[in-house]
């Protein structure tokens, strides 16, 4: 039966939905979902996407666009990384990977792999237009914002072993040699033009034509031998995420490499523990022996702790959820800035010479299609340690976020080679760790975490956050 009460102007907005409309910030009502990053600027943004209704992919890809300008050190459109996706309707972990590749005829620098990684992600779970996800950056890129803490530090802390070009200089360094103080007004005018094109043609334009040309002439610059075959033929790819039981729910990590390790160390360490249903927390010494014997086991990548990389997580009211490290191998890639494009461009280096990229995590229950958890967390080597930590702090120990997160980390290589350990760890863990590793370093921090949690798998129930150690912000909270 037709309501008269509808056609009243009041209630015609009770009777038909949110008074926002999709697209406008304010569109959701109530509980958002979460989003945590290593840069604030970034994180607004995607507050911004989740307010206004997007989805998870939406909001992540909005966030690593605005990256890319905020945090160039390790977003710039010239990386390359991967994401694990959960959406409700396809019920299913997926790891989208876009890594940078090497072009056919090598040179020294890579193929980019965000813009193509994160248009694939927003084309099969966005909801929003596309060119609403990147005004925000390239507002930013056009009209300049105060440079964050976040890339202030990841330039001052990694002085020593920066190489940069003219264009890279002439924005982050004064005329006496130095990086430009925090809150300095930013401007990347040629960056700007790009994001235009990018908002107006889509991502797979930067792949042909005049944008690809534009860039294998940056990169030529650089000592580059990227071809036009090689921007053609680049392709993100959609796999399975690996997976594996944690209790009643699954975890998704990458299908990769650092999937591998990440499972590894893991399974050494949860599983048996929650069958009973009871909280255990597992000592510093089991962690450490655990570690050492899982990288005992690898070869080929760094041990050494940069800031080449970057991580974030979003989740929507919806139950979806995007987990994603991006990044450039080395604190501002190569070292090169494109003079047209006015991308940081990522070095064409071996596995060995790259800060190790620690997988993405999601856990989600399955059959009930509930969102449960969502981390990344950068820092070379030792972030895996630091995101499985986290986690299991969450999951064995029934920590809440803030102290799981707040814990203290280690790492070591393996057996017989030193142990890293922050300054926050008990003396009574220290003690205990002295007995297998007799030489250890105190470090002030270890890697850092994003994440979000939803306890009992409830969109009412989620917190985010953002690594202490770090300069990032994370949002929303009940």
């Amino acid at each position: 039966m037709f309501s008269l009460a509808c056609l009243a102007p009041i209630a015609l907005s009770a009777c038909s939905g949110p008074s926002v409309p999709v697209g406008e910030i304010g569109n959701v009502e109530g509980n958002l979902g979460g989003a945590a990053s290593d840069e604030p600027r970034a994180t607004l943004v995607a507050e911004d996407i989740l307010s206004s209704g997007g989805t998870a992919a939406d909001a992540a890809t909005a966030l690593y666009f605005t990256l890319a300008v905020t945090y160039p050190v390790a977003a710039s459109l010239g990386g390359g990384g991967e994401c694990i996706v959960y959406d409700t309707k396809t019920n299913k972990l997926e790891n989208l990977q876009f890594f940078n590749r090497a072009p056919a005829g090598g040179g020294s620098i890579s193929i980019p792999g965000n813009i193509r990684g994160m248009a694939a992600l927003q084309a099969r779970y966005g909801k929003l237009e596309w060119s609403q996800l990147l005004s925000p950056a390239e507002k930013i890129a056009n009209f300049g914002q105060p440079l964050s803490r976040a890339q202030h530090m990841a330039m001052v802390l990694n002085k020593d072993q920066l190489l940069l070009d003219y264009n890279l200089q002439s924005i982050f360094m004064d005329k006496d040699g130095e990086f430009v103080a925090e809150g300095t007004k930013i401007r990347q005018i040629r960056l700007a033009s790009l994001l235009s094109a990018l908002r107006s043609e889509g991502g797979a334009s930067f792949y042909s034509g005049n944008w690809a040309r534009t860039f294998i002439e940056d990169s030529r610059a650089a000592g580059g031998k990227v071809q036009i075959s090689d921007m053609l033929n680049f392709k993100p790819v959609w796999l399975d995420a690996q997976s594996f039981r944690v209790d009643n729910n699954m975890a998704g990590v990458s299908a990769g490499p650092s999937g591998d390790i990440y499972r590894k160390l893991w399974k050494s360490l949860f599983d048996g523990k929650g069958l009973l249903g009871i909280d255990v927390a597992i000592p510093q010494s089991e962690i450490a022996k655990a570690t050492a014997a899982v990288f005992s086991e690898t070869r080929g990548i760094s041990p050494f702790i940069s800031h080449g990389t970057t991580s974030f997580v979003t989740a929507d009211n919806q139950g979806g959820a995007v987990a994603c490290v991006v990044g450039l191998g080395a604190p501002f890639g190569s070292g090169y800035m494109g003079e047209i494009t006015g991308i940081v461009m990522a070095g064409n280096l071996p596995p060995e010479r790259r800060e190790f990229p620690s997988s993405p995590l999601l856990i989600v229950n399955i059959p009930n299609k509930d969102f449960y958890y969502g981390g990344a967390a950068t820092g070379g080597a030792a972030a895996t340690v630091a995101s499985v930590a986290t986690a299991l702090n969450v999951f064995a120990k029934g920590s809440a976020l803030d102290p799981a997160m707040d814990s203290a980390r280690l790492f070591t290589m393996g057996e017989g080679l030193p142990l890293l350990y922050e300054s926050s760890m008990a003396d009574t863990d220290v003690n205990s760790l002295a007995t297998d590793f007799p030489v250890m370093v105190e470090v002030d921090r270890l890697a850092a975490v994003n994440a979000v949690y939803c306890r009992d798998g409830k969109v009412f129930n989620c917190i985010s956050r953002h690594d202490p150690r770090g300069y990032g912000l994370s949002l929303i909270e009940n």
